[in-house]
């Protein structure tokens, strides 16, 4: 099974955490979502982040690129490269990785991740023009 992992600004990944484990009745174990507020030590975050996944591999989905979030992310590969980081999470792809990620390895998970993700990203507006 792979380690699934949010990393986020403000409340954002508890709060995909709690809006997908109403939809899909998954096992909030099965998830950890870390917080990255002003009030947050970093360097003990990125210990703790690092402690959620010792031995195992993990989907690290995370905001943003380019911010806190994603730099902690980064590191953590630095020193384990079992892990993946996909940016830009949104709730299609929590509700993704909380369905396949028993069912398929690493790297077709973050594969199948980003793609639910992607599918996620339209306008409507067009969809009910034609």
């Amino acid at each position: 099974m792979v380690k699934l992992i949010l990393i986020t600004h403000g409340n954002l990944g508890e709060a995909l955490l709690n809006t997908a484990s109403a939809i899909c009745c998954c096992v909030k174990g099965n998830i950890i979502a870390f917080s990255v507020t002003g009030k947050v030590n970093l360097d003990d975050l990125e210990k703790k982040i690092k402690n959620s996944f010792i031995g195992e591999s993990a989907l690290i989905m995370v905001d943003s690129f380019g911010g806190t979030s994603s730099n902690i992310a980064l590191k953590c590969y630095a020193e384990n490269n079992n892990i993946s980081i996909v940016c830009g999470v949104n709730l299609n792809m929590v509700l993704s990785a909380l369905n396949n990620q028993n069912k398929m390895n690493l790297t077709e998970l973050t594969a199948k991740v980003i793609a639910d993700g992607k599918k996620a990203i339209l306008d409507a507006t067009e969809l009910i023009k034609k």
